[in-house]
């Protein structure tokens, strides 16, 4: 499947989550170079984890999204989805 094929699968499963989960999303699928759409719903976990309750008025920085996105790879590796560099 195609990076482009993943996003449409994301937005299509994951539309009624906030811009913010969804940003997350399409920036681990990015940085994790991921195209296989059974990865979603493992991410969509690790990803819930720091989004979910993430309050408006807060801003988000980059250590929010590196500490994400350290999260997501590992549990990617741990489910063996990707392997460790």
């Amino acid at each position: 499947m195609a990076h482009k094929d993943i996003y449409t699968v994301l937005e299509t499963r994951f539309r009624n989550e906030s811009d913010l989960t969804l940003s997350m999303m399409k920036r681990a699928i990015s940085d994790l170079d991921i195209s296989n759409p059974a990865v979603l719903d493992v991410m969509y976990e690790d990803v819930m984890f720091f989004t979910g309750d993430w309050p408006e008025s807060e801003g988000w920085g980059s250590s929010d999204t590196s500490a994400l996105i350290r999260s997501v790879k590992e549990t990617l590796i741990n489910n063996n989805y990707i392997k460790a560099a």
